[in-house]
């Protein structure tokens, strides 16, 4: 009986394939990360559920979504914390969430109205440096 080779091969295509694969970890291409952490406060009183936008110059942009305190924690991409190293323009806006999804498919009236000021999002005014190592950068925002 004549071996067609084929136990062979497929072990030479893993072979070759196997370094395109990877681990998991961090892209090699990755920009150098601060980790940004803060507190978003309106009139004195903490901000939920509200998105944290971090956008450098140049690059991918980082985001983070506000607890019930405030608090958010940036993320570049996936489970990767942080954000670029550099100026930011920075956006504070009231999250959207698929509302289709919470009410069993059907689609929402109206999209949710943002009860922050454009000042700090679609004119934001907002500017940070994001250094090497720990940052926490706190917004105290006003209606006023």
């Amino acid at each position: 009986m004549k071996s067609t080779g084929k136990p062979a091969w497929f072990l030479l295509l893993c072979a070759l394939c196997l370094p395109l694969v990877g681990c998991g970890g961090a892209p090699t291409d990755q920009p150098d990360l601060g980790t940004v952490t803060g507190t978003v406060t309106m009139n004195g009183q903490p901000l939920t559920d509200v998105m944290v936008v971090f956008s450098p110059e140049n690059g991918r942009s980082s985001m983070g979504v506000t607890d019930a305190e405030g608090n958010y924690e940036l993320e570049y991409v996936g489970d990767t914390k942080g954000a670029k190293i550099g100026q930011h323009k920075v956006s504070i806006t009231t999250a959207q969430t698929d509302s289709s999804e919470e009410s069993g498919g059907e689609e929402s009236e109206a999209p949710a109205k943002e009860t922050i000021p454009p000042m700090y999002n679609s004119k934001t005014t907002l500017t940070e440096e994001v250094k090497p190592g720990e940052n926490i950068i706190n917004f105290t925002l006003s209606t006023e």
